[in-house]
């Protein structure tokens, strides 16, 4: 019985290791789709690439107009001419041709890819230098400040747009979903607000018809340019590494090259990571911080403690420690004890952070008048 125990035992073993390689092997099959021919062979892609990817004509053209759509939209605070202007950039395509360049070994690809790149970045942040002038407008809208701050966020959202780009560019059939990608990572945006910046310098006012220099944390035009450029570097990291990556498993180029290549890209990334890290701390921080005063708020039987509002939150180290900024609107018979609230509210946030935080607290008192109109009795 324990013979035949064991024939049934290894002739399922057997078995089962079969089905299992015959699994793995259709799953790489269907990676590479080249077996059922769901994928390019490396010639015509080769070829689509190149030609989306050399700096004609076309290519600054439509560059140019959807640098001036993005300028425009991004003065007018206008997103949906933002995203209009991402649809019509065609930025996307070089730097998809300098990944496929670059794991095929096509030298001439990659540096021509990296001419269009190089100059279209100029291109681009020099036109919405220009367009800021001509226009003249100075005050800096949500549109403009939501690109000068990158996260951790923003690089896993262009490593997977990377990603999606590879796979639409290599198969038959999707290719209209790279639209959708362009929408979903910024790049001609990010290099406008560079412009934009650039042009506001010193003069930058924020919608609250103040000197964007005398807020707290968001330094000048400079300041914000910096940050958009940095957005877009985190962006194109990505794609590429990303982009590699795919290409590789689905059988271009020796299969070493997406691996090594996507981890020099990862490596130089380095200098990046640490503020992309520090800015998705920051957001966390003031996630918690809304969340927590609206978790103490319920638990206050006092009704008045509702009528305090958060209008504001900023949150930033210095010097390693964590300085938290809070601006409120308070109903003015309700202020007595902000101080003693200030200590409480700062001590429960120290304690859900594990570290001694400073909280800056301003409030701006206001009278809440409440009247309710009633329809005429017949």
């Amino acid at each position: 019985m324990q013979f035949l125990r064991g024939i049934c035992l290894g002739s399922f073993s057997v078995q089962n290791k079969s089905m299992s390689s015959s699994a793995l092997q259709r799953f790489v099959q269907s990676i590479n789709g080249r077996a059922s021919g769901k994928a390019k062979d490396s010639d015509t892609l080769f070829e689509q690439i190149e030609e989306s990817s050399v700096p004609s004509l076309n290519f600054y053209f439509m560059l140019g107009m959807a640098t001036a759509i993005a300028a425009f939209g991004l003065l007018s605070n206008s997103a949906p001419a933002i995203i209009g202007a991402m649809i019509v950039a065609p930025l996307m395509s070089p730097i998809v041709g300098f990944s496929f360049g670059a794991i095929m070994g096509a030298n001439k690809l990659t540096l021509q890819s990296l001419a269009s790149i190089v100059t279209g970045v100029v291109f681009v942040i020099s036109l919405a230098f220009v367009c800021t002038q001509v226009i003249g407008l100075r005050v800096v809208g949500s549109e403009i400040l939501a690109r000068t701050a990158p996260s951790t966020l923003d690089l896993l959202v262009a490593l997977c747009s990377g990603a999606a780009a590879a796979f639409a560019h290599a198969r038959v059939g999707i290719a209209n979903s790279i639209a959708g990608v362009a929408i979903a990572v910024a790049l001609v945006p990010p290099l406008s607000v560079v412009g934009v910046g650039l042009a506001l310098g010193h003069d930058a006012v924020s919608a609250q018809a103040i000197a964007l220099s005398d807020i707290n944390h968001q330094g000048n035009g400079y300041t914000m340019a910096g940050g958009a450029f940095l957005l877009f570097f985190t962006n194109f990291l990505g794609i590429v590494a990303a982009a590699i990556l795919v290409f590789g498993l689905q059988g271009y180029g020796h299969w070493r090259k997406p691996f090594l290549v996507s981890v020099v890209l990862l490596a130089s990334s380095f200098f990046v990571v640490d503020r992309l890290d520090r800015r998705l701390e920051i957001i966390f921080v003031e996630d918690m911080v809304k969340r927590l005063y609206v978790e103490a708020v319920k638990g206050i039987e006092d009704p008045g403690s509702e009528n305090h509002f958060i209008l504001q939150v900023r949150g930033e180290r210095v010097d390693g420690h964590l300085d938290v900024s809070v601006v409120m609107l308070g109903v003015r018979s309700r202020l007595d004890d902000v101080e003693s609230a200030a200590e409480t509210f700062r001590s429960l946030l120290s304690e859900q952070l594990g570290e001694q935080v400073t909280l800056r607290l301003k409030i701006i008192p206001i009278d809440i008048q409440q009247h309710e109109a009633l329809p005429a009795q017949d």
